[in-house]
């Protein structure tokens, strides 16, 4: 990770739960609209990017919710997601670690059936966001973003909508642990990377579950190798 990404991660620790405090203590009620993205770079004094992923993380929480066209708004208590994942007192690879292990066991089977289940456009975005990827380490970037992607890619091609939902509800965690997981070495890391990424990739296209499944399990064993460096 970067001095840049560590930097914009900690800052949007920081707005996160500054908001949180703000909703907690009552001080936003249920339905109230919360401030734009540009109001709010202002008050923190931190760039939109910052915000766009605090609220990223605040909407994982159940705290707000997005109504198009309207802006955001704090969530009833009601309509609060039944689980959270609070923020994390451990330091940043430990944090990951447990994203990690969480996703183990998901992401495992959904690699399986997607292989058995995917489409021939599905597939194609499968490849497109692999290509992304890898181009954008080629560039070296740490390709979270793309990365995230490849993995909603195949929550979605497993055909079971609940894949493809706690793949969303994990969004900010899982662009965290993978933010975390690309530490030193880069160069010799994104090939690695790529590599494990490619591996499962085939193995969805050759419709081979077994391997698939085994695929995405090195790739998350791995990922929890790099958390400790």
């Amino acid at each position: 990770m970067t001095a840049i990404d560590m930097a914009r991660s900690s800052l949007a620790d920081h707005v996160t739960r500054a908001l949180t405090e703000t909703i907690t203590s009552g001080a936003l009620a249920p339905g109230d609209k919360l401030p734009t993205g540009q109001q709010l770079a202002a008050q923190y004094g931190v760039s939109l990017t910052v915000i766009r992923e605090a609220i990223s993380s605040l909407r994982a929480e159940g705290l707000i919710e997005s109504r198009q066209g309207s802006g955001v708004f704090v969530a009833q208590a009601g309509v609060r997601q039944p689980f959270r994942i609070p923020t994390s007192p451990h330091r940043k690879s430990e944090a990951a670690r447990r994203i990690f292990e969480l996703r183990v066991g998901v992401e495992v089977t959904a690699a399986g059936l997607a292989a058995a289940r995917r489409n021939k456009k599905q597939l194609r975005g499968l490849a497109a966001a692999h290509e992304a990827m890898t181009q954008a380490m080629v560039r070296g970037e740490p390709a979270v973003d793309q990365d995230l992607s490849f993995h909603r890619a195949i929550a979605e091609a497993t055909g079971n909508e609940l894949f493809t939902s706690f793949i969303s509800f994990l969004g900010h965690h899982i662009r965290e642990s993978i933010l975390t997981s690309r530490g030193v070495g880069q160069n010799r890391e994104a090939e690695q990377v790529v590599a494990e990424h490619e591996a499962i990739l085939d193995a969805i296209a050759a419709a081979d579950a077994e391997r698939a499944s085994e695929a995405m399990r090195r790739h998350m064993d791995n990922c929890l190798l790099r958390c400790e460096y």
